[in-house]
Protein backbone atom coordinates (compact mmCIF):
# COMPACT_ATOMS: atom_id res chain seq x y z
CA UNK A 1 0.00 0.00 0.00
CA UNK A 2 1.23 3.48 -0.94
CA UNK A 3 -0.19 6.89 -0.11
CA UNK A 4 0.16 10.08 -2.13
CA UNK A 5 -1.34 13.49 -1.46
CA UNK A 6 -3.31 15.58 -3.94
CA UNK A 7 -5.99 18.24 -3.63
CA UNK A 8 -5.59 18.20 0.16
CA UNK A 9 -6.41 14.49 0.32
CA UNK A 10 -4.26 11.45 1.05
CA UNK A 11 -5.12 8.66 -1.37
CA UNK A 12 -4.20 5.06 -0.53
CA UNK A 13 -3.50 2.81 -3.49
CA UNK A 14 -1.89 -0.44 -4.59
CA UNK A 15 0.27 -0.77 -7.69
CA UNK A 16 1.15 -4.36 -8.59
CA UNK A 17 2.26 -6.25 -11.66
CA UNK A 18 3.61 -5.16 -15.01
CA UNK A 19 2.13 -4.52 -18.42
CA UNK A 20 -0.97 -2.68 -19.58
CA UNK A 21 -2.13 -0.43 -16.71
CA UNK A 22 -5.69 -0.82 -15.45
CA UNK A 23 -7.22 1.42 -12.77
CA UNK A 24 -9.75 -0.25 -10.47
CA UNK A 25 -12.43 1.92 -8.82
CA UNK A 26 -14.38 0.36 -5.94
CA UNK A 27 -18.03 0.82 -5.01
CA UNK A 28 -19.71 2.90 -2.32
CA UNK A 29 -18.94 1.91 1.30
CA UNK A 30 -16.30 -0.53 0.07
CA UNK A 31 -12.50 -0.43 -0.26
CA UNK A 32 -9.91 -1.35 -2.85
CA UNK A 33 -9.00 -4.40 -0.76
CA UNK A 34 -12.52 -5.77 -0.36
CA UNK A 35 -13.69 -5.18 -3.93
CA UNK A 36 -10.53 -6.09 -5.81
CA UNK A 37 -7.89 -7.88 -3.71
CA UNK A 38 -10.09 -10.16 -1.59
CA UNK A 39 -12.06 -11.20 -4.69
CA UNK A 40 -8.91 -12.26 -6.56
CA UNK A 41 -8.93 -9.54 -9.20
CA UNK A 42 -5.33 -8.47 -8.63
CA UNK A 43 -3.97 -11.90 -9.51
CA UNK A 44 -6.49 -12.51 -12.29
CA UNK A 45 -5.56 -9.29 -14.08
CA UNK A 46 -1.82 -9.76 -13.51
CA UNK A 47 -2.06 -13.10 -15.32
CA UNK A 48 -3.33 -11.24 -18.41
CA UNK A 49 -0.20 -9.06 -18.46
CA UNK A 50 -1.63 -6.08 -16.63
CA UNK A 51 -0.31 -3.58 -14.12
CA UNK A 52 -3.06 -3.32 -11.51
CA UNK A 53 -3.67 0.02 -9.81
CA UNK A 54 -6.45 0.17 -7.20
CA UNK A 55 -7.27 3.19 -5.06
CA UNK A 56 -9.44 3.91 -2.04
CA UNK A 57 -11.86 6.75 -2.72
CA UNK A 58 -11.72 9.65 -0.26
CA UNK A 59 -13.77 8.82 2.83
CA UNK A 60 -13.18 5.09 2.33
CA UNK A 61 -10.60 2.55 3.43
CA UNK A 62 -7.21 4.06 4.15
CA UNK A 63 -7.71 7.36 2.32
CA UNK A 64 -8.47 10.70 4.02
CA UNK A 65 -11.83 11.16 5.72
CA UNK A 66 -14.01 14.25 5.34
CA UNK A 67 -17.36 14.99 6.96
CA UNK A 68 -18.88 17.61 4.67
CA UNK A 69 -20.84 16.26 1.66
CA UNK A 70 -19.30 19.06 -0.42
CA UNK A 71 -15.96 17.25 -0.10
CA UNK A 72 -17.37 14.33 -2.09
CA UNK A 73 -18.50 16.11 -5.23
CA UNK A 74 -18.08 14.29 -8.52
CA UNK A 75 -15.41 16.76 -9.61
CA UNK A 76 -13.32 16.30 -6.46
CA UNK A 77 -13.48 12.52 -6.66
CA UNK A 78 -12.59 12.50 -10.34
CA UNK A 79 -9.72 14.88 -9.62
CA UNK A 80 -8.36 12.35 -7.13
CA UNK A 81 -8.39 9.61 -9.78
CA UNK A 82 -6.79 11.83 -12.40
CA UNK A 83 -4.17 12.97 -9.88
CA UNK A 84 -3.24 9.34 -9.26
CA UNK A 85 -2.82 8.69 -12.99
CA UNK A 86 -0.68 11.83 -13.27
CA UNK A 87 1.34 10.80 -10.20
CA UNK A 88 2.11 7.48 -11.90
CA UNK A 89 2.85 9.20 -15.26
CA UNK A 90 0.15 7.20 -17.01
CA UNK A 91 -0.92 8.88 -20.23
CA UNK A 92 -3.25 6.02 -21.14
CA UNK A 93 -4.88 3.16 -19.22
CA UNK A 94 -7.86 0.87 -18.92
CA UNK A 95 -10.43 1.46 -16.17
CA UNK A 96 -12.81 -0.91 -14.40
CA UNK A 97 -15.32 0.46 -11.91
CA UNK A 98 -17.94 -1.25 -9.79
CA UNK A 99 -21.25 0.34 -8.74
CA UNK A 100 -20.46 3.92 -7.57
CA UNK A 101 -16.98 3.37 -9.00
CA UNK A 102 -18.53 2.52 -12.36
CA UNK A 103 -20.49 5.77 -12.40
CA UNK A 104 -17.33 7.73 -11.68
CA UNK A 105 -15.40 5.65 -14.23
CA UNK A 106 -17.94 6.62 -16.88
CA UNK A 107 -17.55 10.31 -16.02
CA UNK A 108 -13.76 9.87 -16.10
CA UNK A 109 -14.01 8.40 -19.60
CA UNK A 110 -16.32 11.19 -20.76
CA UNK A 111 -13.86 13.83 -19.58
CA UNK A 112 -10.66 11.95 -20.37
CA UNK A 113 -11.11 11.40 -24.08
CA UNK A 114 -8.60 8.89 -25.43
CA UNK A 115 -6.73 8.62 -22.11
CA UNK A 116 -9.06 5.73 -21.25
CA UNK A 117 -8.56 2.92 -23.78
CA UNK A 118 -10.95 0.29 -22.39
CA UNK A 119 -13.75 0.78 -19.88
CA UNK A 120 -15.57 -1.85 -17.80
CA UNK A 121 -18.73 -0.63 -16.05
CA UNK A 122 -19.71 -3.35 -13.57
CA UNK A 123 -22.81 -3.56 -11.39
CA UNK A 124 -24.61 -0.81 -13.29
CA UNK A 125 -27.23 -0.55 -15.99
CA UNK A 126 -30.21 1.54 -16.99
CA UNK A 127 -30.74 2.86 -13.44
CA UNK A 128 -27.50 4.82 -13.74
CA UNK A 129 -29.37 7.28 -15.91
CA UNK A 130 -32.56 7.20 -13.82
CA UNK A 131 -33.32 8.75 -10.40
CA UNK A 132 -32.46 6.44 -7.49
CA UNK A 133 -35.21 5.50 -5.07
CA UNK A 134 -32.63 5.01 -2.31
CA UNK A 135 -30.47 8.11 -2.74
CA UNK A 136 -32.47 10.24 -0.29
CA UNK A 137 -32.27 7.54 2.40
CA UNK A 138 -28.67 6.44 2.11
CA UNK A 139 -26.95 9.24 4.02
CA UNK A 140 -29.31 9.04 6.98
CA UNK A 141 -28.70 5.34 7.61
CA UNK A 142 -25.15 6.09 8.70
CA UNK A 143 -26.47 8.38 11.44
CA UNK A 144 -28.58 5.64 13.01
CA UNK A 145 -27.31 4.39 16.36
CA UNK A 146 -27.79 0.82 15.22
CA UNK A 147 -28.52 -0.95 11.94
CA UNK A 148 -31.53 -2.46 13.73
CA UNK A 149 -33.25 0.92 13.39
CA UNK A 150 -33.18 0.70 9.58
CA UNK A 151 -36.19 -0.89 7.88
CA UNK A 152 -35.19 -0.69 4.19
CA UNK A 153 -33.26 -3.91 3.48
CA UNK A 154 -31.11 -2.41 0.72
CA UNK A 155 -29.82 0.59 2.64
CA UNK A 156 -29.52 -1.51 5.80
CA UNK A 157 -27.27 -3.84 3.83
CA UNK A 158 -24.93 -0.98 2.97
CA UNK A 159 -24.77 0.07 6.63
CA UNK A 160 -23.93 -3.46 7.78
CA UNK A 161 -21.35 -3.82 5.02
CA UNK A 162 -19.63 -0.57 6.02
CA UNK A 163 -19.59 -1.67 9.65
CA UNK A 164 -18.10 -5.03 8.70
CA UNK A 165 -15.25 -3.28 6.90
CA UNK A 166 -14.61 -0.93 9.83
CA UNK A 167 -15.42 2.16 7.80
CA UNK A 168 -15.72 5.64 9.28
CA UNK A 169 -19.54 5.80 9.19
CA UNK A 170 -19.66 9.59 9.43
CA UNK A 171 -17.38 9.95 6.41
CA UNK A 172 -19.26 7.34 4.37
CA UNK A 173 -22.53 9.05 5.28
CA UNK A 174 -21.18 12.38 4.04
CA UNK A 175 -20.22 10.72 0.76
CA UNK A 176 -23.74 9.30 0.45
CA UNK A 177 -25.24 12.77 0.89
CA UNK A 178 -23.07 14.36 -1.79
CA UNK A 179 -24.67 15.61 -4.96
CA UNK A 180 -23.64 13.09 -7.59
CA UNK A 181 -23.77 14.06 -11.26
CA UNK A 182 -25.79 11.68 -13.40
CA UNK A 183 -24.62 11.40 -17.01
CA UNK A 184 -26.97 12.77 -19.60
CA UNK A 185 -27.94 10.07 -22.10
CA UNK A 186 -27.16 12.42 -24.98
CA UNK A 187 -23.66 13.00 -23.61
CA UNK A 188 -22.76 9.30 -23.65
CA UNK A 189 -22.00 9.54 -27.36
CA UNK A 190 -18.79 11.24 -26.19
CA UNK A 191 -17.32 8.05 -24.69
CA UNK A 192 -14.26 7.14 -26.78
CA UNK A 193 -13.17 4.03 -24.89
CA UNK A 194 -14.09 0.48 -25.87
CA UNK A 195 -16.77 -0.22 -23.28
CA UNK A 196 -18.34 -3.21 -21.55
CA UNK A 197 -21.42 -2.77 -19.36
CA UNK A 198 -22.12 -5.82 -17.20
CA UNK A 199 -24.50 -6.56 -14.35
CA UNK A 200 -26.10 -9.53 -12.63
CA UNK A 201 -29.52 -10.84 -13.66
CA UNK A 202 -30.71 -10.46 -10.05
CA UNK A 203 -29.20 -7.00 -9.52
CA UNK A 204 -32.13 -4.74 -8.64
CA UNK A 205 -29.80 -1.78 -8.04
CA UNK A 206 -28.31 -1.79 -11.54
CA UNK A 207 -31.15 -2.22 -13.99
CA UNK A 208 -30.64 -3.45 -17.53
CA UNK A 209 -26.98 -3.25 -18.67
CA UNK A 210 -28.09 -3.59 -22.30
CA UNK A 211 -30.00 -0.31 -22.19
CA UNK A 212 -27.01 1.59 -20.86
CA UNK A 213 -24.71 -0.07 -23.41
CA UNK A 214 -27.02 0.97 -26.22
CA UNK A 215 -26.43 4.62 -25.33
CA UNK A 216 -22.61 4.31 -25.55
CA UNK A 217 -21.09 4.05 -29.04
CA UNK A 218 -19.96 0.51 -29.79
CA UNK A 219 -20.45 -0.67 -26.20
CA UNK A 220 -21.18 -4.29 -25.35
CA UNK A 221 -23.77 -5.21 -22.73
CA UNK A 222 -23.74 -8.47 -20.79
CA UNK A 223 -26.16 -9.92 -18.22
CA UNK A 224 -24.71 -12.51 -15.84
CA UNK A 225 -27.30 -15.23 -15.05
CA UNK A 226 -28.15 -15.71 -11.38
CA UNK A 227 -25.77 -13.01 -10.11
CA UNK A 228 -26.84 -10.21 -7.75
CA UNK A 229 -25.17 -6.90 -6.92
CA UNK A 230 -23.10 -7.72 -3.84
CA UNK A 231 -21.54 -10.93 -5.14
CA UNK A 232 -20.98 -9.98 -8.78
CA UNK A 233 -17.23 -9.45 -8.41
CA UNK A 234 -16.66 -13.04 -7.24
CA UNK A 235 -18.86 -14.60 -9.93
CA UNK A 236 -16.91 -16.85 -12.30
CA UNK A 237 -19.02 -16.00 -15.34
CA UNK A 238 -18.53 -12.29 -14.65
CA UNK A 239 -14.75 -12.73 -14.39
CA UNK A 240 -14.69 -14.69 -17.63
CA UNK A 241 -16.73 -12.04 -19.44
CA UNK A 242 -14.46 -9.21 -18.27
CA UNK A 243 -11.26 -11.06 -19.16
CA UNK A 244 -12.65 -11.96 -22.60
CA UNK A 245 -13.41 -8.29 -23.15
CA UNK A 246 -10.03 -7.02 -21.97
CA UNK A 247 -8.13 -9.58 -24.03
CA UNK A 248 -10.15 -8.98 -27.16
CA UNK A 249 -12.19 -12.19 -27.30
CA UNK A 250 -15.58 -10.66 -26.53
Amino acid sequence: MTIFSANGCDIAFDDVGEGTPILLLHGFASTRIDNWSRTGWYGTLEKTGRRVIAMDWRGHGESSKFYDPADYSTDLMLNDARALLDHLDLEKCEVMGFSMGAGLALQLALQGGKRISRLVLAGVGSKMIEPSSHSHQMGAVFDAISADEISDPTVKGFRLYAEQLGQDLKAVGACARASREVPNVDDLIGVRAETLVVAGQRDDLAGDPMRLAEAIPGAKGELIPGADHMYLLTNGAFKGTVIDFLTGWL
